[in-house]
């Protein structure tokens, strides 16, 4: 292949990967975010590791990811949310995966970033907790300059609701109730 072929295929080959990221869109699936810096926090015997996380681990079930910076200004945008789903599901029903954006944290507070996810995971040992070490999830989900969203995916990855801020009390009822039609029977 000449020179001169090569680059409309290699133009087209950047279309094309640039139109699968992108806004999560309502009953489209979810563009994929793998994080292999860091990833999912593991607790094994008292001690902590990472192991890669992608958006398709969830899958099967209704799934809620919530991604936000790690900073205080935006530590509990979803904490409503999340606290009505544990009062609104039995354990296990859904998945709910909380994804740390770490390249959002003030310069020189990443320890007390990390041993305060420590001390969470300690706490909920069953969450599951994700370092986006590099904000990857901002660009790929174009979550704006916020960098916060919360993503309701049914049990096929679709998206089923995608906010870029806190919710209100109607929305986190109507989230719930869509949530529950589509819980696989």
């Amino acid at each position: 292949m000449t020179f001169s072929r090569l680059i409309p295929s290699f133009v087209l080959m950047l279309v094309c990967t640039n139109a699968l990221a992108g806004a999560p869109t309502i009953d489209a699936p979810l563009p994929l975010l793998a994080i292999t810096e860091r990833g999912e926090l593991i607790l094994t015997d008292d001690e902590f590791s990472f192991i890669p996380w992608s958006s398709e681990t969830g899958l099967g079930k209704v799934h809620v990811i919530q991604y936000f910076g790690a900073n205080l200004k935006h530590k509990d945008i979803f904490k409503p949310f999340t606290d009505l789903l544990q009062t609104s599901f039995e354990p296990g029903a859904i998945n709910v995966t909380t994804v740390l954006n770490l390249d959002a944290a003030m310069w020189g507070t990443t320890g007390f970033v990390m041993s305060e996810l420590e001390k969470n995971k300690r706490m909920l040992p069953l969450a599951i907790m994700v370092v986006d070490d590099n904000g990857s999830g901002v660009i790929e989900w174009d979550l704006g300059k916020a960098g916060t969203g919360l993503i309701v995916l049914d049990h096929k990855g679709i998206v089923k609701y995608f906010s870029r801020q806190a919710l209100n009390e109607t929305e986190m009822a109507s989230t719930v109730e869509l949530m529950r039609a589509n819980i696989k029977k």
